[in-house]
């Protein structure tokens, strides 16, 4: 093939890649229906006819729109809001001015007579008006508290639904009505039957199930069911009255006010964020994404094939428009879909990406979103070597559309203190509902406390154990009590646990699984362990103060230490008992100090004088650490039981607190970069690292050899992380270079490149003996023959 060949196939090759790209760039056909100024909201749909009401100069004005004959009728209304639509009715929220008297009511408009009626006086601000054939429904705060009301067009009767509960957003299809129920101080999903008079409550959680839609046998809903988000925004579930199944739609956990006809789900989702239109098929249990705007497409509704919703893409001025498309249209259309594993870690990373897409010919994966794709394999495999933040982008298409989705990689710098540690970050818990100040490990058992309760009576508390050999969880004791002061030393963890008003300390052995109450006087805090000695805090003489007490597990011996410490915050190492000593409330005021006591010597020693000391206190071996200087300046000391010396740590910034220590390894929580992140340091070296980055907060930090465990409050909950430390393992150096010159006539000046891969030091023979240990030399051979270098 002749050059002239060659460079004509390239250039047909691009024109065809840049046909296809071109015509990719078209999206499902949108039509906008309101006229350019408007002020739409909350459209309706049945059949042909649009409705919704439009607030320009705040008129509230309710527009009835022909899809067929593309007409626009202005009806008669004051303030009209909500409005929604079956057959040939619709019925909205009017606002009514009698004299010095302001009410709102509902209003209803017949299409076929043109005749508009008022149904109901003196409904609430927020009702929100539903209809199936001849039956409204609505809720309304009459009689102090919000209840379901349902009006009968053909019987001109009202009826009430609901008494004294406070329900909200009903839906109705044929005999059936769901709205959100607070009846018990949690909203969630009611329904009830009008042929068999007879109410059922569809879901029972301590997270808000929000907005419910039906048709049919079918129940949709916004609704955070997992408890890792607190917003009103959440996912969306699925509920079949027939066979009584919950099925969870999304996994965004940014949907909101679902819509379903049919086969067919919508709803508004902001998980790209901005609100956007997204529609999921039962049958084929596939989601589409239906509109791409970046200024909000909100407010969706459902008829047949047809989608109509609030778009703000004209939101000059605060306008906001009705726009439609097909369903049918939706689904030919492509859809980027994919997961990322893992989405954040040290550096080099490599990332599994795993294609998800829907109806895609063509995929592109832009792995840093620079505009220049670097594959289009369906499920590749990328390293990232540098650390930043990268925003992936896949682009997938079929021969008419194209649809993209992003996602954030986080790869952090690989943390080396001396070039020697790498530190690996695992996550341990899961549920996003540990506790703060919970976490304890030894060896390769972690623990640390649920909470699974809603904080209104229904408290409850899980002990939770991890082991990092065998990767099992197991949930060891569950209490209606509150539990604190989790500790574990080898196959043994204890507690103390408030129950009835009553708190006292508890042991669970790992090996037989048995629990043992240590103690029943009531009046127990802050237990330690070590080997078989406990340790707690304990005001059972009701002289004010607290006293130290101690149980053998060898002897079963239950003995008083000290009287009259006023102790919080114990720990035990060997013969030695540390606590925080307090005579005042608040430890800030300059009244708290560190005591020592020695089991074997009997003698109670005075750590601290400042009186600023803080909680925690933790000793290992004949050091003991704490934080000082109250809430104004919390640094981290360092006390050296051997020769009596006191050391400070940590630099002169404003929050180091909550220190833990194993060896010469001393760990906290610091803010001194505007963040809650884990440090450590080590006492041999005298080197601090910081080993967290992740932008979120993370307390509560303890240390077992190279484990490092703490509290982290990313991805919507709460849950346990640990960082393992390990030494950098040394890389084999691999040789290879370049030449500017493979031949020529002598004598030849030949620039080599090194190439090679882990090296630190470089020798080069050029095979005329004479040698270099420069990485990149020039050397000029004078033989008319090169020879081997």
């Amino acid at each position: 093939m002749n050059k002239e060949k060659l460079c004509s196939m390239i250039l047909t090759s691009t024109i065809l890649v840049l046909f296809i790209l071109t015509s990719i760039s078209a999206a499902v056909q949108e039509i906008q229906l309101t006229q350019n100024g408007s002020r739409a909201s909350t459209p309706a749909i049945y059949g042909d006819k649009v409705v919704w009401a439009d607030f320009v100069n705040d008129s509230g004005i309710i527009h009835l729109y022909n899809l067929t004959t593309s007409e626009d009728i202005q009806l008669e209304s004051f303030h009209g809001s909500r409005p929604a639509i079956y057959g040939d009715k619709i019925v909205w929220r009017d606002y009514q001015i009698c004299g010095n008297n302001e009410n709102y009511n509902l209003s209803v408009y017949d299409i076929s007579t043109a005749e508009k009626f008022q149904i109901t006086k003196n409904v609430s601000e927020d009702s929100i008006p539903a209809i199936y054939e001849d039956k409204i429904v609505w809720h309304n705060s009459r009689n102090g508290v919000d209840d379901i009301y349902m009006y009968n067009l053909s019987t001109s009767t009202e009826y009430q639904i609901t008494s004294n509960r406070v329900a909200l957003h009903p839906a109705i299809y044929a005999d059936r009505i769901v709205w959100t129920d607070y009846r018990n101080g949690n909203p969630n999903i009611c329904m009830y039957n009008l042929s068999a008079s007879k109410e059922t409550q569809i879901t029972d959680s301590e997270y808000p199930q929000l907005y419910p839609s039906i048709y049919g046998d079918t129940i949709v809903w916004a609704g955070d069911r997992g408890g890792r988000r607190y917003s009103l925004n959440s996912d969306i579930y699925m509920y079949n009255v027939s066979t009584s199944k919950i099925t969870q739609i999304t996994n965004s956990e940014s949907a909101s006010r679902p819509k379903i006809y049919k086969e067919n789900i919508i709803w508004m989702d902001s998980r790209n964020g901005s609100w956007n239109i997204y529609m999921y098929n039962i049958s084929t249990q596939e989601e589409f994404q239906v509109s791409r705007g970046e200024s909000g497409q909100m407010w969706p509704a459902i008829y047949d094939d047809r989608i109509v919703w609030k778009d703000n893409r004209n939101a000059k001025d605060g306008h906001s428009d009705v726009y439609t498309c097909m369903a049918s249209a939706v689904f030919k259309s492509p859809v980027a879909n994919f997961s990322v594993a893992p989405d954040l870690g040290f550096s080099p990373l490599s990332v599994q990406f795993t294609d998800f897409s829907k109806n895609a010919i063509l995929r592109s994966w832009d792995f840093n979103n620079d505009g220049v794709p670097e594959s289009t394999e369906k499920n590749p495999v990328y390293v990232y070597t540098n650390p930043g933040n990268y925003l992936v982008n896949l682009t997938v298409s079929d021969i008419n559309t194209t649809d993209s989705k992003l996602f954030t990689v986080l790869v952090f710098a690989e943390q080396l203190l001396d070039d020697q540690l790498v530190l690996t970050e695992t996550q341990i818990s899961t549920s996003g509902k540990a506790t703060y100040d919970s976490p304890s490990i030894y060896d390769d058992k972690v623990v640390w406390i649920d909470h699974t309760g809603d904080y209104s009576g229904n408290d409850k508390y899980d002990i939770c154990l991890y082991n990092t050999s065998t990767k099992r969880e197991t949930r060891i004791h569950t209490t209606n009590g509150l539990v604190y002061g989790l500790e574990i030393y080898k196959d043994r963890i204890v507690w103390y646990e408030a129950r009835n008003g009553q708190s006292d300390i508890y042991m669970y052995n790992i090996s037989t699984s048995k629990e043992t109450q240590i103690t029943t006087c009531g009046t127990t805090s802050h237990p330690a362990i070590y080997e078989d000695r406990i340790v707690w805090a304990d005001n059972r003489d009701e002289e004010g103060t607290s006293d130290i007490y101690m149980y053998n597990l060898s002897t079963s011996e239950e003995s008083k230490i000290i009287n009259d410490t006023s102790a919080v915050e114990l720990d035990i190492y060997g013969d030695k008992i540390v606590w925080l000593n307090y005579t005042s409330v608040s430890y800030s005021n300059g009244f708290s100090n560190i005591y020592m006591y020695d089991l074997s010597t009997s003698k109670k020693i005075q750590i601290t004088t400042s009186g600023s000391a803080g909680y925690p206190v933790a000793i290992y071996d004949d050091r003991i650490v704490w934080e000082d200087d109250g809430y104004e300046k919390r640094q981290i000391y360092v006390y050296n039981i051997s020769d009596s010396t006191e050391i400070k740590i940590t630099p002169d910034n404003l929050s180091q607190q909550r220190p833990d220590i194993y060896g010469d390894r001393i760990v906290w929580q610091d803010q001194r970069n505007g963040n809650p992140d884990i440090f450590m340091y080590n006492l041999s070296t005298q080197k601090e690292i910081q080993i967290t980055t992740s932008r979120l907060i993370q307390d509560c930090p303890v240390i077992y050899g190279d484990r490092i465990l703490w509290y982290d409050s990313r991805k919507y909950g709460s849950d346990i992380y640990m960082c393992t430390i390990s030494l950098k393992e040394p890389r084999i150096p691999v040789a290879n270079f370049s030449t500017n010159f493979t031949n020529g006539c002598a004598p030849l000046s030949v620039q080599f490149t090194d190439l090679s891969e882990n090296a630190t030091e470089w020798k080069w023979d050029f095979g005329d003996n004479t040698y270099s240990a420069d990485r990149n030399p020039v050397h000029t051979i004078k033989l008319e023959t090169i020879p081997s270098v």
